[in-house]
């Protein structure tokens, strides 16, 4: 009968099963270096649940400022190139992710191959480009990129053939003549991949490889062009250049952590967006 009484008397704990019933802190005494702790501290965090995570930025919008001289055809002319694309750049970078670019500057050419019967001069002109790149490195350290880009570009220019020498072996003459007062425009592309490296402070030198491809161009009268400013002479080209770099925010944004400990909430990590 006592027994009897005794099991009456005991009180049954029901087992919690609620599946949605919310994640409880987890008591830590060792820190991630694994030295024990002064006191014990009470850690709470959301896991993320979905799958495939989706890429976003961590540095703010309006990141910086990019201001450039692409050079690379004043150090090919050293070596006998006689064309030349000199240009001034300016870009915005976009939570150091995207980056709009404009590029403006002047072409020139003066060829006189000595196995050619010709000569072909075309005067400084303008031309403009704009364009796009993709950073691929755009959550670690903004000082270097490794990019993706894309450029649309335009010139209009005029240009001259002259010294145009023919020879006959047959009667032993020869015939020189010159095509002048050319003039065409050209609006093409540019698919490119290049790299960003600091050297001092806030100063930067930019390699890119470029691919260009015309898409409108309309010749000469009586001749095709052989240079096109900011093109070039055929599909494959080259910049380098020197950057500066006006910051705009200097920070980083950090995904923020949660603290319970002895009482009390902490917050630390988060910069709060522009």
């Amino acid at each position: 009968m006592s027994l009897l009484t005794m099991q009456a008397q005991k009180k049954i704990t029901p087992v919690d099963n609620d599946p949605n019933k919310p994640a409880q802190p987890t008591l830590h005494y060792y820190d991630k270096h694994g030295n024990p702790l002064d006191e014990p501290v009470l850690f709470m965090a959301e896991l993320d649940t979905v799958t495939s995570v989706k890429p976003r930025p961590v540095y703010p919008l309006l990141y910086s400022a990019n201001l450039g001289f692409n050079f690379f055809d004043g150090i090919m002319s050293l070596f006998g190139q006689t064309f030349s694309s000199y240009d001034l750049q300016a870009s915005l970078s976009l939570h150091n992710w995207f980056e709009p670019i404009i590029e403006l500057g002047i072409g020139f050419a003066d060829n006189h191959p000595e196995d050619k019967n010709f000569r072909y001069k075309s005067k400084p002109s303008f031309y403009g480009k704009l364009g796009i790149n993709y950073n691929f490195m755009y959550k670690s350290n903004p000082d270097y990129q490794v990019y993706l880009g894309l450029r649309f570009g335009y010139s209009s220019f005029n240009y001259e053939i002259t010294d145009v020498t023919i020879n006959s072996n047959y009667w032993g003459q020869s015939n020189q003549f010159s095509i002048l007062n050319q003039h065409s425009s050209s609006f093409y592309g540019q698919a490119l991949a290049g790299i960003k490296v600091k050297i001092w402070k806030w100063f930067s030198l930019g390699w890119n490889i470029r691919y260009g491809f015309k898409m409108k161009q309309s010749d000469g009268s009586n001749s095709k062009p052989w240079f096109v400013p900011g093109y070039g002479t055929g599909a494959l080209s080259a910049s380098f250049s020197l950057i500066y770099t006006i910051p705009i925010h200097t920070q980083k944004r950090e995904d923020p952590v949660i603290e319970i400990g002895r009482g009390d909430v902490h917050v630390s990590g988060g910069i709060p967006e522009p």
